[in-house]
């Protein structure tokens, strides 16, 4: 019999027969906890849904597994390991009998759920990320904090084989994180490491990586990765980089490359055209709001702002630039890490759709500057006068001044390097300094969306069509690392440092007494996080939240 959970979730698949209708910003807005699920006496590490998604599985630092049907705990596995469990996959063409769990006491463990029997294997580190492939039910990978890095395992073999080591950097040995095999196209395999760069590499040939995934203007230890996995199409690659790094989106396909260093070079070469004039600028009421946000110091909300007018693709060519342009100053003012780049990326943007933009080039000037690009600041300031020669401001001198007292930046590389790839979306909010276990996955019938958890407990949900924070909501005490997805259910699983499991779905009609979990004004709460995060008492907090039970957390 279908329970009643299951008839509600039935309407809300993805393989819509009228995917036009289904308005599925709506449903994310509409998201709530629908069900909470207890039994866990530790802080739950991994979640992992069956491929039919009847079945969810969760590994915790109770050392067990549980699985989960319809919101009730079906069967408690004693996984025997001494150590927290931070990874579950069923094995594929199994009937959902074999689960394969990695953790802290340096095992992996096959479990026969139908049998009570299980093999075990020794590695030389904690076992953070497990993954498996429908394609080949008799193979799985680990990724493994020990110098041989990522094992492959084979039930028709006694011992694994370690297929991938991870990097050295300054005679270390980087951990690896995370592993992710991508279903749609299996000979591609993504690695996660305890540095900046991510490597995708082809199955049949592991000597070297395809391509390395790097946001420009980054060194090797400015972030480490937490997380890695594939879109449905295995096309893209969603990375959680560590130590304030943010949510990135990279292309497999080298040729979709952004290549934001070559572009900023040709669009110079480029003969000048008119000075945008803002009293021939188109929609002088909605620049205003934008430029009202940014006065006010309300950088997220004009970011996200500018990007919803970038999204709309008005047909004014001058408009779009000083949109890039604007956002562009956005994040320059807002001064996150990675927000200096982003501001070239747009401001590259802006020239490359009009050339008279005088506010981008000088924000190219700022930006080089900040980052201490001498050579590159010099160009833009002699493009500066040779394209609007009529200029009387005198930043351009003031500038020029700055710029004469640094020399060029040591720690980064501004020419493109030989199968490395910048990023395709960046994506900020969310706090991922705590744990080294903190996910960011594709969500949505097309992947438009991107999930993660938070330091602050909230989950994060970002829609990738227009760029925007899409909303945040309250999920977890303490701290939130895991968001899972349902496979074909407009559905997520998510858990942290709680003991329990919450389960969402889009709550569509609420009673006027319904207790929301859904932040009413994301914007607010980020900035009111932020002051937190740098008050007195914040690290003091943090440390209580961690160490409220003994081995509850993963350090990075």
């Amino acid at each position: 019999m279908i329970s009643a959970i299951e008839r509600k979730c039935e309407r809300l698949r993805f393989g819509s027969l009228f995917p036009d209708i289904l308005n599925e910003d709506r449903l994310v807005d509409s998201l709530e906890c629908f069900q909470t699920l207890e039994g866990h006496s530790g802080c739950v590490n991994t979640l992992r849904w069956n491929k039919t998604g009847t079945i969810l599985a969760s590994g915790s630092d109770d050392r067990t597994v549980k699985l989960w049907r319809a919101g009730e705990e079906k069967h408690s596995l004693d996984t025997g390991h001494e150590g927290n469990v931070f990874a579950v996959e069923f094995l594929p063409s199994s009937d959902d009998r074999k689960l394969v769990t990695g953790a802290a006491d340096h095992v992996v463990f096959l479990h026969d759920i139908e049998t009570n029997t299980n093999r075990k294997w020794e590695v030389e580190g904690r076992v953070k990320r497990i993954c498996t492939l429908e394609h080949d039910p008799t193979l799985w990978w680990a990724a493994v904090e020990d110098p041989k890095g990522v094992h492959q395992f084979d039930t028709r073999l006694e011992e694994p084989e370690a297929i991938i080591q991870g990097p050295e950097t300054n005679g270390e040995v980087r951990d690896v994180k995370s592993v992710a095999v991508s279903e749609a196209k299996p000979h591609l395999i993504v690695v996660g490491f305890d540095e900046t760069a991510v490597r995708l590499y082809d199955r049949r040939n592991f000597e070297a990586p395809v391509l390395t995934f790097n946001p420009l203007y980054t060194s090797p230890l400015d972030y480490h990765a937490t997380h890695v996995a594939f879109n449905k199409e295995g096309t893209e690659v969603v990375v959680n980089h560590g130590c304030g790094g943010g949510v990135y989106v990279f292309s497999v396909n080298s040729s979709e490359d952004p290549k934001v260093m070559e572009r900023f070079h040709a669009v110079l070469d480029q003969p000048r055209e008119p000075v945008i004039s803002s009293q021939a600028l188109p929609h002088a009421d909605l620049r205003e709001i934008g430029s009202s946000a940014i006065r006010g110091k309300q950088f997220n909300q004009a970011i996200d702002y500018y990007s919803d007018l970038i999204h709309r693709n008005d047909p004014d060519r001058a408009f779009r630039s000083v949109c890039h342009s604007n956002r562009a100053t956005a994040m320059l003012l807002r001064r996150h890490r990675g927000d200096t780049y982003a501001c070239i990326r747009d401001c590259v943007k802006a020239l490359e759709i009009h050339r008279g933009n005088s506010k981008a080039l000088f924000r190219l000037v700022k930006s080089f500057t900040t980052m201490e690009e001498a050579d590159l600041a010099r160009k833009c300031i002699q493009k500066f006068k040779e394209w609007f020669p009529g200029d009387k401001s005198g930043m351009m001198t003031k500038m020029e001044n700055e710029v004469n007292q640094i020399t060029n930046g040591e720690n980064h590389e501004t020419e493109p390097v030989e199968g490395t790839v910048d990023y395709q979306q960046r994506f900020c909010g969310s706090t991922n300094h705590q744990t080294d276990i903190k996910e960011a996955n594709f969500f949505g019938s097309r992947d438009q969306y991107i999930v993660a958890g938070s330091d602050c407990g909230h989950m994060y949900i970002w829609n990738r069509d227009t760029s925007k924070l899409q909303g945040i909501w309250r999920a977890d005490d303490h701290i939130l690392n895991i968001v899972q997805p349902h496979p074909n259910q407009f559905m997520l699983a998510s858990s942290g440092i709680d003991d329990d499991i919450v389960l969402w779905q889009p709550l569509l009609d609420r009673s006027d007494d319904y207790e929301s979990r859904h932040i009413s004004d994301p914007f607010e709460f980020i900035e009111k996080r932020r002051e937190e995060r740098f008050g007195a008492g914040f690290q003091l907090s943090l440390l209580r939240d961690i160490t409220r039970r003994e081995g509850q957390c993963v350090q990075s």
